[in-house]
């Protein structure tokens, strides 16, 4: 099992919506991608993945025509992350 992160993509402003239904096919072919969502926000599309080395599926993303800006947002658990937070408030309350 590999590491697991949600890419924001955000494409191109002249990516027109047939070329941009392609883009996606394209995306949801890849090995490491779950499932890839058209979003509207800050980014155009929103893709789940699975991967030993999650910037090299950014990279390979972001490689893309159409592509404008890939932005990776790691998957963690709660527990890790509630312990990274208490590591630092031990740490503030020692010194």
């Amino acid at each position: 099992m590999g590491l697991r992160a949600y890419l924001l993509v955000a494409v191109t402003d002249d990516c027109k919506d047939e070329f941009f239904q392609d883009l996606m096919a394209e995306i949801k072919n890849f090995a490491e991608v779950d499932f890839a969502d058209p979003v509207v926000g800050a980014a155009d599309l929103v893709i789940m993945v699975e991967a030993n080395n999650l910037e090299a599926v950014a990279e390979k993303i972001a490689a893309l025509k159409g592509v404008d800006k890939v932005e990776i947002l790691r998957v963690t658990s709660v527990l890790e992350r509630h312990r990274t937070s208490k590591t630092a408030l031990l740490q503030k309350l020692q010194a």
